[in-house]
């Protein structure tokens, strides 16, 4: 029986989802692609609101699957397979934070900026080096990397490929926090814990509104800010939370 490429395990209302092939510095095949989708897929944001995603060994994720691409096998499925993932981990409803160890390459960066944040290891290093085998960058690079850090800076990163370490990344507003190598899950599942003590349906619809920013006029979003808000007043969360600072305040 082939040994899973990915591992999960429970902490506390966080999901810890890794990548678990590190002979291969957790290459993103399309076996893993599809694993990663099916865990994303069972996760309901209701009792788990937040997915904290790693790799094993020394990267995070360092690209695609060069041997498929090598033997011809690359094409329209395979892309298809690879933006599959791309939306599992946009639009989920849960927050999905990237704990980025070691490389994150081609489509692991891809990986890292689908993500709602990330943290990163002092000794991570991130690239877009597509272009040194000759393709474009994917996986939504051009979507979200322009947000992230402008349009000039993306052109850098996009086009020239070369590898940016931690600081940098933190600098330009890619990464979050940068931890040390040996406490970088420890401290993203903390971050994360704390994170899913929020209010669960203002992280999915705050997320949600976020996510269709790109289309959308202040008009647009007001409505729709409108809408979550009135979807928000109407939870148990809310009522308890407002009772709970009415009492304080009385106390």
């Amino acid at each position: 029986m082939a040994q899973s490429l990915t591992q999960v395990s429970r902490h506390g209302d966080v999901i810890l989802l890794e990548f678990n092939n590190p002979g291969m510095l957790n290459a993103l095949d399309v076996v893993m692609a599809e694993e990663i989708v099916e865990i994303l897929e069972s996760v309901n944001a209701e009792f788990t609101p937040v997915v904290v995603m790693t790799g094993k060994g020394r990267a995070y994720c360092a690209g695609g699957d060069i041997k498929r691409m090598a033997r011809g096998e690359a094409g329209a499925d395979y892309m298809r397979r690879m933006n599959r993932l791309v939306r599992a981990i946009s639009n989920h409803d849960a927050v999905i934070i990237s704990a980025i160890n070691g490389l994150a390459y081609g489509g692991g960066f891809g990986l890292v900026l689908a993500s709602d944040m990330a943290f990163a290891a002092s000794d991570a290093k991130l690239a877009m080096v597509h272009g040194d085998i000759g393709l474009i960058p994917d996986m939504g690079a051009h979507f979200f990397l322009p947000r992230v850090v402008g349009m000039n800076e993306a052109k850098i990163l996009l086009w020239m490929g070369e590898p940016i370490d931690a600081q940098e990344a933190k600098h330009i507003g890619i990464v979050h926090q940068i931890c040390e190598p040996e406490k970088l899950v420890s401290e993203t599942l903390e971050f994360a814990q704390n994170l899913s003590q929020r209010p669960r349906e203002v992280l999915r619809l705050s997320k949600q509104l976020l996510n269709n920013l790109p289309t959308m006029t202040l008009e647009d979003l007001l409505d729709g800010e409108a809408d979550a808000q009135v979807a928000c007043f109407k939870t148990e969360d809310h009522r308890e939370r407002l009772k709970a600072l009415l009492d304080k305040r009385k106390s």
